[in-house]
Protein backbone atom coordinates (compact mmCIF):
# COMPACT_ATOMS: atom_id res chain seq x y z
CA UNK A 1 0.00 0.00 0.00
CA UNK A 2 1.36 3.38 -0.94
CA UNK A 3 2.16 5.97 1.69
CA UNK A 4 0.11 9.13 1.37
CA UNK A 5 0.66 12.54 2.88
CA UNK A 6 4.44 12.61 2.51
CA UNK A 7 4.60 16.27 3.46
CA UNK A 8 2.92 15.57 6.81
CA UNK A 9 5.48 12.86 7.51
CA UNK A 10 8.26 15.34 6.78
CA UNK A 11 6.60 17.95 8.99
CA UNK A 12 6.32 15.45 11.85
CA UNK A 13 10.01 14.61 11.48
CA UNK A 14 10.93 18.30 11.49
CA UNK A 15 8.89 18.85 14.67
CA UNK A 16 10.73 15.97 16.34
CA UNK A 17 14.11 17.38 15.32
CA UNK A 18 13.14 20.83 16.59
CA UNK A 19 11.92 19.31 19.86
CA UNK A 20 15.24 17.55 20.44
CA UNK A 21 17.17 20.72 19.56
CA UNK A 22 15.11 22.71 22.06
CA UNK A 23 15.77 20.13 24.77
CA UNK A 24 19.53 19.99 24.14
CA UNK A 25 19.87 23.77 23.89
CA UNK A 26 17.85 24.36 27.05
CA UNK A 27 19.97 21.89 29.02
CA UNK A 28 23.16 23.47 27.67
CA UNK A 29 21.79 26.94 28.38
CA UNK A 30 20.84 25.97 31.91
CA UNK A 31 24.26 24.48 32.55
CA UNK A 32 25.89 27.56 31.04
CA UNK A 33 23.81 29.87 33.22
CA UNK A 34 24.72 27.83 36.27
CA UNK A 35 28.43 27.82 35.43
CA UNK A 36 28.43 31.54 34.67
CA UNK A 37 26.71 32.50 37.87
CA UNK A 38 28.85 30.19 39.99
CA UNK A 39 32.03 31.66 38.52
CA UNK A 40 30.86 35.22 39.02
CA UNK A 41 28.76 34.74 42.15
CA UNK A 42 30.88 36.96 44.37
CA UNK A 43 30.64 39.88 41.96
CA UNK A 44 26.90 39.32 41.43
CA UNK A 45 26.15 39.10 45.12
CA UNK A 46 27.77 42.50 45.66
CA UNK A 47 25.82 44.01 42.78
CA UNK A 48 22.58 42.30 43.74
CA UNK A 49 22.68 43.78 47.20
CA UNK A 50 23.01 47.19 45.59
CA UNK A 51 19.94 46.50 43.42
CA UNK A 52 17.93 44.97 46.24
CA UNK A 53 17.87 41.44 44.81
CA UNK A 54 19.29 39.88 47.95
CA UNK A 55 20.26 36.22 47.73
CA UNK A 56 18.71 35.73 44.29
CA UNK A 57 21.51 37.70 42.68
CA UNK A 58 24.28 35.25 43.62
CA UNK A 59 24.76 31.55 43.20
CA UNK A 60 21.21 30.73 44.25
CA UNK A 61 19.94 32.96 41.48
CA UNK A 62 22.04 30.99 39.01
CA UNK A 63 20.67 27.71 40.29
CA UNK A 64 17.11 29.03 40.02
CA UNK A 65 17.82 30.30 36.51
CA UNK A 66 19.36 26.99 35.44
CA UNK A 67 16.50 24.91 36.82
CA UNK A 68 13.98 27.27 35.25
CA UNK A 69 15.67 27.07 31.85
CA UNK A 70 15.84 23.29 31.97
CA UNK A 71 12.22 22.90 33.12
CA UNK A 72 10.94 25.34 30.52
CA UNK A 73 12.96 23.57 27.84
CA UNK A 74 11.55 20.22 28.96
CA UNK A 75 8.03 21.63 28.75
CA UNK A 76 8.65 22.92 25.22
CA UNK A 77 10.24 19.60 24.26
CA UNK A 78 7.19 17.67 25.44
CA UNK A 79 4.84 20.07 23.66
CA UNK A 80 6.70 19.99 20.36
CA UNK A 81 7.21 16.24 20.45
CA UNK A 82 3.53 15.73 21.25
CA UNK A 83 2.58 17.71 18.14
CA UNK A 84 4.81 15.46 16.03
CA UNK A 85 3.37 12.32 17.62
CA UNK A 86 -0.15 13.62 17.06
CA UNK A 87 0.59 13.98 13.36
CA UNK A 88 1.96 10.42 13.34
CA UNK A 89 -1.16 9.11 15.10
CA UNK A 90 -3.47 10.79 12.61
CA UNK A 91 -1.44 9.36 9.73
CA UNK A 92 -1.53 5.87 11.26
CA UNK A 93 -5.28 6.20 11.76
CA UNK A 94 -5.71 7.12 8.12
CA UNK A 95 -3.56 4.20 6.97
CA UNK A 96 -5.41 1.71 9.16
CA UNK A 97 -8.79 3.01 8.01
CA UNK A 98 -7.74 2.73 4.38
CA UNK A 99 -6.43 -0.81 4.93
CA UNK A 100 -9.67 -1.80 6.67
CA UNK A 101 -11.72 -0.47 3.79
CA UNK A 102 -9.61 -2.46 1.34
CA UNK A 103 -10.06 -5.64 3.38
CA UNK A 104 -13.81 -5.09 3.58
CA UNK A 105 -13.97 -4.56 -0.18
CA UNK A 106 -12.08 -7.80 -0.77
CA UNK A 107 -14.24 -9.80 1.62
CA UNK A 108 -17.47 -8.70 -0.12
CA UNK A 109 -16.31 -9.89 -3.52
Amino acid sequence: MEKKFRVLRVVASIWKIIAWLVLVLSVLGGCGALATTLMASSQWSRQSSAFGLGILGGALGGVVMAIGAILLGAFYFISLYAVAELIDVVLALEENTRATVELLKQSKT
